[in-house]
Order: structure tokens, then sequence, then C-alpha cells
């Protein structure tokens, strides 16, 4: 088995020698360069020009942001809904909590004023129409109608079929 000192100096040899072709292929190719720009009648001068942006450039535009930065942006947008009486700092209750309310086991002491609504409050002030409890009892109220009548028609279907309704 080899030594430490047997690896390392074979590493150096080969290192050596990796430098030496990397230095006779890096002439090669400087000579075919030149050809070509000789060939070509390009400068350097053409070359830096070319480098300055002026050329067609890959890849996604400056500016053009991936799917989340576009929700970074709708959630920055939202209004706030609690507010950190320390620093002042404001959440709007999507996307990630910020530390000064993860860990907090009622954020109801955080809300701002106001925020304290229902959901379907909000949804319903964005449209411009307030909702009564009253409406939405009697929305809940008609979906589980719904589902009830859904329930009846399944079972109807599979006697007309011939199958029981318990299998």
């Amino acid at each position: 088995m080899a030594t430490l000192a047997q690896l390392e100096g074979q590493i150096q040899k080969l290192q050596r020698r990796a430098d030496a072709l990397r230095e006779k292929k890096s002439g090669e190719v400087i000579a075919k360069i030149r050809a070509m720009m000789d060939e070509f009648g390009i400068t350097t001068d053409d070359l830096a020009k070319a480098g300055s942006g002026t050329g067609k450039k890959r890849g996604r535009p400056a500016g053009a942001g991936n799917a989340s930065s576009a929700k970074k942006k709708a959630a920055s947008r939202l209004p706030p809904k609690y507010r950190d009486p320390v620093s002042g700092a404001t959440w709007s209750g999507h996307a990630r909590p910020p530390a000064w309310i993860k860990d907090a086991p009622d954020r109801s002491a955080f809300l701002i004023d106001g925020a304290a609504s229902g959901s379907s409050a909000r949804k319903s002030a964005r449209r411009g129409r307030a909702v009564s409890a009253a409406s939405r009892a009697g929305r809940t109220a008609s979906k589980k109608a719904a589902k009830r009548t859904g329930r009846k028609t399944a079972k109807k279907a599979t006697r007309k079929n011939g199958r029981s309704a318990a299998g």
C-alpha cells in the first residue's frame, strides 16, 4: 500500500502534467482563434463590443421573476391583518408567518382593528356588500341539503341498476 507522501508526490506529478497539457492546448486554441479573427477581419474591439450586450442574450429577461416571486408580490399587496406591538411590523396572514407571531398560541392578540371579522364578511366587503349571520347560516343549511339530496339520488341510481344500497 502506498504511503501518504507517495500519493502526494503522484498528485503533484499529475498536476504538472495536466498544467503542461492545458498550456499546450490553450496555445493551439489561441492560434486557431487568431487565424479565424484574421480570416473574418475581427479585432479585439469587436469582441469587446459583442460582449457588452448588443447581441441577443439567452435565458429569462431581466426583471422577469418566477412563479414564486409572483406569489410573493401578490401576497405583499394584501392588506395587513396582524401587527407586532413592539416593532410595528405587519403581516397579512398569508405565506410564512414572521418570527414575532409564529409561536403565538392565540394570534387574535395581534389583530389590527377591523381585521377580526370573518372571512366571508371580508370577501363580501371586497365585493361591496355586507353579509349577515342569518345569510351565512342559510347558505350552510342549503349546502347540507344539497349533500343529502345527492346521497338520495345515488341510492336511487344503485337500486335501479339492480344493486342493493348496502353493497
